[in-house]
């Protein structure tokens, strides 16, 4: 990861999204990202960070027009890239291609530079022997920014037209242009009328899970209700008529853990945050117990020592856990296995050796002993 980016990130640097939520476009990024590999690798694109915008008075809902398009067409806007400067254009239509069947958008690419915002139409006064006022398109020559500040959980600014093609009506000659353009409104989703293979709304809404009834707490010398075991439980489950079988108990507790996901990010937050909290809490404790007994120490050694004490005591917890891990996904029975099938071999292999015998054969002779050689 390099300045707050990845490779992937950067080659999905395509966003629809109108909102500025952060300037990591103007950071750094290595160039050798955009050489491929191999035609199967994504095509990086990206200016150097000098040359990239940083205040973005065209979005993805504006309507623009090429420069070099001398039909004047309007395009709408819908997705940009921050990192090549660039704006994806809105078509008019996809189309489906013949071999694949698949979709294929027609997107036309285009510099940033090379767009002028469409600011809507304006009323100009009657030219040469006409006496009706005339309509005509309004787009941005030069843009400008103020009044910049952070909304919450993004960042605005208000966007001006400092020069705009053809000149407003209202300004006077030789005055300042400076005409407030409005950001693009987010159109509602409309919501169609539910069809027959649909869930109506109160069907939805209905409440189908009634609760048990718990019995009335009056007070604390009352004896408290005791929640059943699981093998009651179990049995209850499969014999739902029994006569040992009670409604009002809160039988519902047995499946907590087993219907909740433990590799849910909520849950993988809070056991994050649960032993960030201890680590805390015990170096805190490492901290007072060598500050109560100092022992002619200062106090900065004494926190240096109990921090080093803290580091120690991690990395004997984090060997603790990785060896019950270990245990628990079955490796150390798997190596005892291992073990005694190895020792049982060895066993057999000597058990052979000691079992083995020579067939009698014209060309076997017995050696003599020593005793017998020393004789001769």
């Amino acid at each position: 990861m390099t300045a707050g980016w990845t490779q992937q990130q950067v080659a999905r640097a395509w966003t629809g999204s109108p909102l500025t939520k952060d300037f990591r476009h103007l950071l750094r990024i290595p160039p050798q990202w955009q050489k491929r590999v191999s035609r199967l690798d994504p095509v990086i694109k990206f200016v150097k960070p000098k040359d990239r915008i940083k205040y973005w008075n065209i979005i993805p809902g504006d309507q623009v027009r090429l420069r070099n398009d001398r039909s004047g067409k309007i395009y709408q806007v819908n997705m940009i890239n921050r990192l090549s400067n660039r704006i994806m254009l809105k078509m008019e239509m996809d189309t489906v291609s013949e071999t694949t069947g698949t979709r294929k958008s027609n997107g036309k690419s285009v510099p940033y530079s090379n767009c002028q915002l469409f600011m809507g139409q304006f009323e100009f006064p009657a030219e040469g022997d006409s006496t009706q006022a005339q309509t005509k398109p309004v787009f941005a020559l030069r843009m400008a920014t103020d009044n910049h500040r952070w909304a919450g959980y993004y960042y605005t600014w208000d966007r001006y037209a400092s020069a705009t093609v053809p000149r407003l009506p209202h300004y006077m000659p030789g005055e300042r242009v400076r005409e407030l353009i409005a950001w693009p409104k987010k159109s509602r989703h409309i919501r169609p009328d539910p069809g027959p293979d649909d869930t109506s709304e109160d069907v939805v809404m209905r409440v189908t899970y009634t609760p048990p009834a718990f019995p009335v707490f009056t007070g604390l010398a009352d004896p408290q209700p005791k929640a059943p075991s699981e093998h009651e439980y179990i049995a209850a489950a499969r014999k739902p008529n029994d006569a040992s079988y009670d409604a009002s108990q809160v039988f519902e507790v047995f499946l907590a853990k087993e219907l909740a996901n433990p590799h849910s990010r909520a849950k993988k937050q809070a056991r994050w945050q649960s032993y960030h909290l201890y680590r805390r809490s015990l170096l805190q404790k490492f901290i007072k117990d060598e500050l109560a007994n100092l022992d002619g120490r200062t106090r900065r050694e004494a926190q240096a020592e109990a921090t080093w004490k803290w580091r120690h005591e991690l990395v004997q917890e984090r060997r603790a856990e990785l060896k019950r891990r270990w245990k628990n996904r079955g490796a150390e029975a798997s190596l005892h296995r291992k073990k005694t099938r190895k020792v049982r071999k060895e066993e057999k292999r000597k058990e052979r050796l000691r079992n083995l015998v020579l067939e009698n054969g014209p060309n076997q002779v017995i050696p003599r002993s020593a005793n017998a050689k020393s004789r001769a």
